[in-house]
């Protein structure tokens, strides 16, 4: 069976190719194994959605026209530290201003510095279009190999990576069973609604049987259809802002993706998560412990007026304990929140107390309660205008500072 793409070009990656990338980036050779995996694909990505726009294809073999496969193949560890040169070029023509995002993701997958990631790219993209220079491809032959080539290009991308492309349903996008379970089930205040409508409809067919009083019987149907009508506008209404508000959190949190922690544990996590905030600042020696670095919990939810975590909380906190777990060093603060809605010092009780039941639910997953401190700040340090109702519910969070990383 022949070879496609992504195959044929990961043949140049061998065990000393990885070994040298290792030792330049230092970086363990399974994160740079893993990220070269997945940047391979990626690269290629980029390149068939150049290939589909105006004069694309064009910019492609300029490139190639730059990459001789003798001096490329020579020594490509030498282009992990080239620095700003014509392989950091590639990168802008081939991602424009999604290189940063990609690089991040790419980033969380391999378990690598984000300057790693840049490298390995700047290494990859010379080394594929020296590829295409060796087979002597044309414009028209490369045009038609990267169309005939797209599906197994994409399907090897890591899920969640195709929509920074813009590939649509080409690629699994947003875990879907994610969204069902969020949505499964009628939301607690959606039950009682329903109830009194019921209740509603009831009495009208009672009411509307009842021929003792017709004149009163048709003010009373009268009414009653009214409320019907109300009751159900109020349903729909209700049932549609529930999913909207879902969709606009599944595209706040972004597709859901794997991703191996360094102690083997896998996460299934959202690319803007918290968990991923997290992890990529973890990974990052640029990024030193501070009092004003928070990420904040975008999935705890909790009963309403109390400090009881709901069930739907858990997958969240689970991947946090996992996270600390697999960086033993670490330890948080955990900051709780409300809006300046109601008593200031039933606000400030209400937070503390959340933040104490988050820091509990992660000792009960087996962290450390050393490595954890929580407190409350009620109604401080707003992060949106209470004015508004999406500010109030901005403002209503628990956050997490790292105040220990090594």
């Amino acid at each position: 069976m022949s070879k496609n793409l992504v195959e044929s070009i990961s043949e140049y990656i061998t065990p000393d190719l990885v070994s040298k990338a290792s030792a330049l980036l230092g970086e363990s050779q399974t994160g740079i194994s893993k990220t070269i995996s997945v940047a391979i694909p990626t690269f290629l990505a980029g390149l068939v959605k150049k290939s589909e726009h105006p004069n694309g294809t064009d910019t492609i073999m300029n490139m190639v026209s730059q990459s001789s496969s003798q001096s490329v193949f020579s020594d490509l560890p030498s282009y992990l530290t080239k620095g700003e040169d014509k392989s950091s070029l590639f990168l802008s023509q081939i991602f424009g201003n999604k290189l940063s995002s990609i690089t991040d993701f790419l980033s969380n997958i391999g378990g690598v510095k984000g300057s790693s990631v840049t490298a390995l790219l700047g290494m990859i993209g010379p080394m594929i279009m020296a590829h295409f220079g060796k087979s002597g491809t044309s414009a028209s032959g490369l045009t038609n190999l990267l169309s005939s080539e797209k599906s197994s290009i994409l399907a090897a991308l890591p899920s969640g990576l195709g929509s920074m492309f813009h590939f649509g349903n080409s690629v699994k996008e947003f875990k879907t069973e994610h969204i069902e379970k969020k949505s499964s089930g009628l939301p607690k205040w959606l039950l009682p609604l329903l109830l009194i409508l019921a209740a509603l409809v009831a009495l009208y067919f009672f009411t509307k049987r009842c021929d003792k009083a017709p004149d009163a019987s048709t003010t009373v149907v009268d009414t009653l259809n009214t409320k019907v009508s109300t009751a159900i506008e109020k349903v729909d209404t209700t049932v549609a802002g529930t999913g909207s508000a879902i969709s606009d959190l599944a595209a706040k949190l972004g597709a859901f993706f794997k991703f191996k922690l360094p102690n083997g544990v896998e996460l299934n996590v959202p690319q803007n998560g918290v968990e991923s905030q997290i992890i990529t600042w973890m990974n990052d020696e640029t990024k030193v412990v501070d009092k004003k670095t928070w990420f904040n919990f975008d999935r705890l939810l909790f009963d309403t007026g109390k400090s009881t975590l709901t069930a739907d909380s858990q997958e969240q906190l689970k991947n946090v304990a996992e996270i600390m777990k697999a960086y033993p060093a670490m330890e948080i603060k955990l900051g709780g929140y409300t809006d300046n809605t109601g008593d200031a010092a039933t606000n400030l009780k209400l937070s503390d107390g959340r933040a104490k039941s988050v820091m509990a639910e992660l000792v009960k997953l087996g962290v450390d309660s050393k490595r954890v401190a929580a407190e409350g700040y009620g109604d401080q340090f707003p992060v949106a205008d209470n004015a508004t109702e999406e500010g109030r519910a901005q403002n209503r969070r628990i956050g997490i500072r790292i105040t220990k990383k090594s």
